[in-house]
């Protein structure tokens, strides 16, 4: 017996895992008693016991012996399962293999036009086996027409040559079917449309230096940077300027992160990059006031820094926060952006805003204070008393002086705070919201007997930090 092993109450409960390659390109092929047998055998694998022979299978799917046979049979022809003996018959699971086993799934009559079709278009010289079964492969994988891949073909052989390779043709065809375009009249639309980029294009080649003709990629980037990322043909020509000697790829990546920090005409560039020394300088004061250290600054810069700019905040406000993080033991500048979405969703984005909203929460602490001493409790407000007060205040409707009232009622409880509750609960509900009326209702609770409690709690150095974030937590990111 082996060492470890499933039970079979975790066996029978679990799951059974299918590569998804297997649905796509052999189970639509398949006849489905063949798949019935594949995936019932693929779950007999996880069972280590008497469980796990063909008799199992054959009761289980109604099914002869020779069935099962004939289905590993023509499993095993695709190199899904390996026929180790028939007497035991047993059977070996291997691993899906998406290329080789596409191939020897494809019909040789299924591509004999298009085989014609490409040859006639690469005149210039002999397509390859290997060459075609690479074509057969990206046709079986992304239901990309074939008549569409001869078109991309063609359109490659116009813009570089007859000796044009055919990963390059691929790349094409693959940029295509990637953004769903896959059927003839779509390819050539798409293709004829695309030209229309040239003039802008040769600018940008001009500004990075760059000296050749124009390609797909390069219209298919142009497309992104305009059509989809909402750059205008005169921005992406101004951060060229800014590049040059840059490729294409270089230059799409600049616009990647110009279009992650919402960086999109090109004063809103010019400012970003001319203040950037000040960036670093604002990173930098940031990081040393959370206690944490980054070898590079340009992704907090990017992913955070700049953001945060764009929203409102000021530097004097980004270092505040800091300031705060670090009291509340937030030290980390993915916690800290957690804490300046609580800031604006409150609207509080200057320094200034920051400090009047700490003053009233202070404040608000001040009048907590005042209620928790007229109930004969002397320790620092906590998070539980500020949402006592809120749900006394805002959501219950009291006033102040009604609170004061109450908690003289429950000076010598046990737990003030909940003995409060009940009584503001009860006078809620008959609708009793001033102390004169209070005073005379005759059904309050009974106070209970002082007791001794240690009431000792955590004490805060600065309670101005406390009132802030429990206020701050209030809003949901």
């Amino acid at each position: 017996m082996a060492f470890c092993n499933y039970s079979q109450e975790l066996v029978d409960s679990s799951y059974t895992t299918v590569d998804n390659v297997f649905i796509t390109h052999y189970l639509p092929d398949a006849p489905s008693k063949y798949v019935d047998i594949y995936l019932f055998g693929l779950y007999l694998c996880s069972k280590q016991n008497g469980d796990n022979d063909i008799d199992v299978m054959a009761r289980a799917l109604n099914l002869d012996k020779d069935d099962i046979l004939t289905a590993f049979t023509y499993w095993e022809e695709l190199g899904l399962v390996s026929v180790l003996q028939k007497t035991p018959f047993e059977v070996v699971y291997r691993r899906v293999r998406q290329d080789d086993a596409l191939l020897k799934k494809i019909n040789p009559q299924k591509y004999r036009q298009f085989n014609k079709d490409i040859q006639n278009v690469l005149c210039g010289r002999i397509v390859s086996p290997n060459e075609f079964n690479e074509y057969y492969v990206f046709l079986e994988t992304t239901f990309f027409e074939p008549k569409a891949l001869v078109a991309v073909a063609k359109y490659c052989v116009e813009k570089k040559g007859e000796d044009i390779n055919y990963p390059y043709i691929l790349k094409v065809a693959r940029n295509l079917s990637d953004s769903g375009v896959k059927t003839l009249e779509a390819v050539e639309e798409k293709l004829a449309t695309s030209v229309k980029y040239t003039d802008d294009i040769n600018l940008l080649f001009k500004a990075l230096g760059i000296r050749r003709g124009v390609d797909f990629e390069d219209r298919r980037l142009f497309e992104k940077w305009t059509a989809g990322m909402g750059f205008s043909a005169d921005t992406v020509y101004y951060v060229a300027k800014l590049n040059k000697k840059a490729s294409m790829e270089k230059l799409d990546k600049k616009l990647e992160k110009y279009f992650k920090m919402g960086l999109f005409d090109e004063k809103a560039i010019k400012d970003y990059e001319k203040n950037r020394e000040k960036m670093y300088e604002l990173t930098a004061s940031v990081n040393r006031i959370l206690g944490v250290y980054y070898q590079s600054l340009d992704f907090i810069i990017e992913d955070y820094v700049t953001p945060w700019l764009q929203k409102g905040f000021d530097e004097d406000a980004l270092q505040l926060i800091a300031k705060y993080c670090f009291k509340q033991n937030v030290r980390s500048i993915e916690g800290m952006n957690d804490v300046v979405g609580k800031f604006y969703k409150k609207g509080l984005v200057t320094s200034s805003a920051i400090s009047d909203f700490t003053l009233q929460a202070v404040s608000r602490d001040a009048e907590i204070k005042e209620v928790l001493t007229a109930a004969g409790v002397e320790r620092s407000v906590s998070s539980y008393d500020r949402a006592n007060f809120k749900t006394w205040t805002e959501v219950w409707g009291f006033g102040k002086d009604m609170l004061l009232y109450v908690a003289s009622l429950s000076v010598g409880a046990n737990n003030p705070a909940a003995y409060m509750n009940k009584i503001l609960s009860e006078l809620k509900s008959k609708n009793i919201f001033d102390v004169e009326q209070a005073k005379q209702l005759s059904l309050l609770p009974k106070k209970q007997q002082k007791a001794t409690v240690d009431y000792r709690t955590r004490e805060y150095s600065k309670e101005e930090m406390d009132a802030l974030f429990d206020n701050l937590d209030e809003v949901e990111i």
